[in-house]
């Protein structure tokens, strides 16, 4: 993680951010957080695979999406980086999830495939964005999609992410409001919601959600190795996870300006 000189006085957020690459190098996730007056963004983004193309994209796209997003807002953020990927041969496949927060407003989530953005209200742990997974549509598909589709037809599936930052436009990019008084915002990449248990997830919550630096170290060390379909041998994915947190008191604390993992 790379941060940088310049700090200012935090008014009303605080951020953490944490990664930890899988068994299989080198990380393909990615995630950058801007700060600009008292407003911040935030993206993660998981890249599927290894190349070395999706490496070096996942290095760039974050903050090509929390820069545009913090001027002309989520949606242009991920339809930006989007088109970057055509700059590839073989274009990487790539989910992303972004937050803007800001005081006096709702935290905005904008987000393609399937990074996730979770809300933490003082009691309950939130799931706000809906996975872009074949999984998924099939379940939503069917409507009353246990006589079209079986359950266990659709949990087959949800490894299969159908959309990525290559085809972000208005029509495919999802987005929902956070309400204000939620006031733990967090994002995360599959290595993270998909290896730690969710009783874990509010354990480590209410350890620590007073504190994002603390909360975001917290939830990648928490990310457990499971079995590999194919293989059999444990197989940990990359887990990346940031933390946005309002403030409910006077401004504390310092944070860098601008970071990211690249």
């Amino acid at each position: 993680m790379t941060t940088h000189p310049e700090t200012e006085q935090l008014p009303a957020i605080t951020v953490g951010a944490a990664q930890r690459p899988g068994t299989e190098p080198p990380c393909a996730d990615g995630f950058h957080i801007h700060r600009k007056g008292g407003r911040v963004t935030a993206a993660v983004v998981d890249g599927a695979g290894h190349r070395a193309e999706t490496v070096e994209f996942v290095a760039h796209a974050p903050g090509v999406i929390t820069l545009m997003g913090m001027v002309m807002g989520g949606l242009v953020g991920l339809t930006t980086a989007g088109r970057m990927a055509e700059a590839y041969g073989w274009p990487p496949h790539v989910s992303a999830v972004y937050a803007s927060m800001g005081p006096g407003r709702p935290t905005g989530i904008h987000w393609i495939g399937d990074c996730r953005a979770y809300g933490w209200d003082g009691t309950i742990l939130t799931q706000w964005s809906t996975d872009q997974t074949m999984g998924q549509w099939l379940r939503w598909n069917g409507g009353r999609a246990i006589e079209i589709v079986p359950a266990e037809v659709a949990e087959t599936q949800d490894n299969l992410v159908r959309l990525g930052l290559r085809e972000a436009t208005e029509m495919t990019c999802r987005q929902v409001e956070i309400p204000e008084d939620v006031p733990l915002v967090l994002l995360v990449s599959d290595g993270i919601s998909d290896q730690v248990p969710e009783e874990v997830w509010t354990d480590l919550i209410r350890q620590h959600e007073t504190d994002p630096q603390a909360l975001a170290d917290a939830l990648v060390a928490a990310a457990q190795a499971g079995i590999d379909d194919e293989t059999g041998e444990p197989y940990r994915d990359d887990a990346t996870a940031v933390v946005l947190r309002r403030a409910t008191g006077s401004p504390v604390g310092v944070q860098p300006t601008t970071k990211g993992n690249g």
